[in-house]
């Protein structure tokens, strides 16, 4: 076996992952807030003769607002669970690094 026998977890860079996530997350929801604030649709904006068409791409901007909000929600459930994983990672070390050093 070529390479290094280390085992072990980068509890920084998975750190680092989570808050890359946390930002990924933040950006979806801003996007899905603008998508969700758009208007075009009501009221007669695509036209008097386009109401049909208007209220079609409303709809899709609002179903498109959803995914995207779902999204975020995934991808912030996702950098809890790295963060999580960061604090256990450190906490079973600091536990066996006790137990080692007390051998």
């Amino acid at each position: 076996m070529g390479g290094s026998e280390m085992v072990g977890v980068r509890t920084g860079e998975l750190g680092a992952l989570s808050s890359d996530y946390r930002i990924s997350a933040e950006v979806l929801c801003g996007q899905a807030e603008r998508l969700a604030e758009q208007t075009f649709g009501d009221g007669g904006t695509a036209g008097r003769n386009y109401a049909r068409q208007g209220i079609a791409v409303h709809q899709g901007l609002a179903r498109i607002s959803t995914w995207l909000r779902d999204w975020s929600d995934a991808t912030a459930a996702t950098a809890d669970a790295l963060g999580a994983a960061v604090v256990v990672y450190a906490e079973t070390d600091r536990q066996r690094a006790t137990q080692t050093d007390a051998m």
